[in-house]
């Protein structure tokens, strides 16, 4: 047994020898392994818990999957015009940031792998409606399959790390992970595979910056990160940049709002349709209703980039703001 291990280790392995399911055994592994110093004299007894800690989970998922019908990692999107993903390493702050951000309520805890499975909410930002989904952490020991399959359905992935716990060492590990599952940002280089990558939008959003005395450390990861990657410095404690966290996830989200109105009548400013930069006519009307995608003669827009009431086709690019009006 190796020296110096402190009082809440025998708390947490007696909780742990105790414990009668694989969840809850897991959820005081990981509450074991939490409270071991870290240093040659305890690598071989971190080693032994994390591979017991790999058979547990796999047992704990195995049971819930054979006790429920619908999967847990199984998320409608319910309407919303994205969806964004929130991941990273444990204790980042994902699941504070989704109760910032959106009405949901996941469990929140200082202790490490707090979150077992994905909570969605909506956050709403201006007339837009963003699906945001709190994952399990990112962890190189075990993950599970059901995560990497919720995380290649998102329209943009936010990657947390924690600027007062090595963030590089968090960066790095956390990429390293998810392009080992063909998980790539829409701009990093990609060679030698098989088999076609996922690419998205990636974020990474700086957490704990919660005085300007550290600002320092996030200027020093900026330096050498900005070049390749978006990085947006938080503070989910203190609500820091957090509005712009979401501006930034719109803007390279590429969304846009347009508007309907009906033949003789005022546009409808308040319901807009969320479609991206680049979609059209068509488009848009696929959106409305698929009889009028069918069945369209024509249309007429008004805009900052026509005339008003400009006669369109329905290869016509739409821009944001722009009002359309469906002719059967």
């Amino acid at each position: 047994m190796p020296a110096n291990l402190p009082p809440e280790y025998f708390h947490a392995e007696r909780l742990y020898k105790e414990a009668k399911t694989p969840e809850e055994k897991a959820g005081y592994l990981e509450e074991l392994i939490s409270v071991i110093p870290k240093h040659k004299g305890t690598d071989k007894l971190r080693a032994d818990f994390r591979a017991k800690l790999a058979k547990l989970k796999t047992a704990a998922f195995a049971a819930k999957k054979t006790s429920k019908h619908t999967s847990q990692f199984h998320i409608e999107r319910e309407g919303s015009a994205a969806r964004i993903i929130i991941c990273g390493a444990a204790n980042t702050g994902k699941s504070s940031l989704l109760r910032k951000l959106t009405h949901a309520e996941p469990e929140v805890s200082d202790a490490p792998f707090t979150t077992w499975a994905p909570t969605p909410g909506t956050a709403i930002f201006e007339e837009y409606h963003i699906q945001m989904i709190d994952t399990p952490p990112l962890d190189r020991e075990y993950i599970e399959p059901e995560l990497i399959d919720l995380i290649k359905s998102s329209d943009l992935i936010i990657l947390m790390v924690d600027l007062l716990d090595n963030p590089i060492e968090q960066f790095q590990n956390s990429i390293a992970l998810l392009n080992n599952f063909r998980i790539y940002s829409d701009h990093q280089p990609v060679e030698g595979l098989e088999k076609t990558p996922y690419r998205f939008p990636m974020l990474i959003a700086v957490n704990k910056d919660d005085d300007p005395r550290i600002d320092e450390d996030y200027e020093v990861l900026n330096e050498l990160l900005h070049e390749d990657w978006k990085l947006v410095p938080i503070s989910v404690a203190r609500g820091l940049n957090l509005s712009r966290l979401i501006k930034e996830s719109l803007d390279m989200l590429k969304l846009i709002r347009v508007y309907s109105k009906q033949p003789g009548k005022p546009a409808d400013m308040k319901m807009p349709f969320i479609l991206r930069e680049g979609n059209t006519i068509n488009d848009f009307a696929m959106r409305v209703h698929k009889d009028f995608f069918e069945n369209l003669k024509s249309a007429r827009v008004w805009g900052k980039n026509v005339f008003d009431g400009q006669p369109a086709a329905r290869g016509h690019i739409l821009s944001d703001g722009d009002i359309v009006e469906l002719h059967m």
